[in-house]
């Protein structure tokens, strides 16, 4: 948790002191995103306790197209005033 408002810190002081610059400054803070990596939880004992409960209370993991399309929205000029911002593109695990 410490990690994460080091961060959001960062993020809003780097903001702060290059805005006049012209320089914005804003984070990713990504949740689960699927990718090609190996699911550690492919064993049977590992599926029977974790299955139902990821089923059920965690949200679907990202999209690595979708992470990406939130990384190129904050480039771009239709965010020209977005500045010290920590986007939560995460699917909504950060509500959980």
């Amino acid at each position: 948790m410490s990690s994460e408002s080091a961060v959001d810190r960062l993020t809003k002081s780097t903001a702060f002191f290059y805005r006049p610059k012209g320089i914005r400054c804003n984070a990713i803070a990504p949740g689960a995103v699927t990718t090609d990596i190996e699911d550690p939880f492919r064993s049977a004992w590992a599926g029977e306790r974790l299955g139902p409960m990821m089923q059920t209370t965690i949200p679907t993991p990202v999209a690595t197209e979708d992470l990406a399309a939130s990384i190129t929205g904050l480039l771009s000029e239709d965010s020209a005033h977005v500045d010290g911002a920590v986007l939560m593109s995460d699917g909504g695990w950060s509500i959980v």
